[in-house]
């Protein structure tokens, strides 16, 4: 059986007490000795005594309170958790169990043969019945972000606004810090950002998945992270 000693799972979290305890021990079940860096942004409720208590119990698994941080939003709490990652590769997942955990070995296959820098989870199906004008916003910024980085002459793939990828930590802890200032931190759109910034000749892989309906908790994404959105292609 493989082991995972080599690969950190990042998961952001702002009041996911419904879904993080479940998520990190489907984690750790399928990858032994694996680690978890769980970025909280200030939960409200108890997302960081669930984390807590897991690390207490002997669980590789770390909190990294961001409460006090002059800037909150997913794409600081990511970038801030990278920083602090001591292993070869890591995943960024979300904590709302849309994104499957099952798929981080296929992800993690292609870092440990050299085949990617990045592998990115493109959402090949969608899982129950979202609004129209959520899928046709959804299109509109895939089209525009996928144009933008075509434009600049970067790196593309099928999901540049994946909340779900891999990478090497090291490749990527060097762009940080060259860009930390300029990635859009209270955006949610990291991998987007990190496109944006990285030479053109990065080997980039992809790893098809179904993207679950939320069943827990709700979504935190507003109009203002269209504007942040938006505001990250002048950045």
């Amino acid at each position: 059986m493989k082991d995972y000693f080599n690969t950190t799972v990042i998961i952001p979290t702002l009041n996911e007490a419904q879904n993080i305890g479940s998520l990190a021990e489907t984690i750790f079940k399928l990858y032994p000795k694996i680690k978890i860096i769980v970025s909280d942004d200030g939960s409200s409720d108890k997302t960081q005594e669930i984390v807590s208590d897991m690390s207490k119990e002997g669980k590789a698994i770390k909190l990294l309170d961001r409460a006090q941080m002059k800037v909150h939003g997913l794409t600081a709490s990511v970038l801030d958790a990278i920083k602090i990652v001591d292993t070869s590769f890591f995943v960024v997942i979300d904590a709302d169990l849309q994104h499957p955990p099952e798929k981080i070995d296929e992800m993690v296959s292609f870092l440990r043969d050299e085949s990617a820098d990045v592998v990115v989870g493109f959402r090949e199906k969608v899982v129950g019945d979202w609004p129209v004008h959520r899928k046709m916003l959804s299109k509109f910024g895939l089209f525009l972000g996928s144009a933008y980085l075509k434009i600049r002459g970067k790196k593309s793939c099928r999901d540049v606004l994946s909340g779900f990828f891999a990478a090497k930590a090291s490749f990527v802890k060097e762009e940080i810090e060259k860009y930390y200032n300029r990635f859009e931190l209270r955006g949610y759109k990291v991998l987007f950002d990190l496109l944006k910034f990285v030479s053109k000749e990065i080997k980039i892989m992809e790893v098809p998945y179904s993207f679950n309906e939320r069943e827990r908790g709700e979504s935190k994404i507003g109009i203002k992270h269209l504007f942040y959105y938006f505001r990250s292609f002048f950045n």
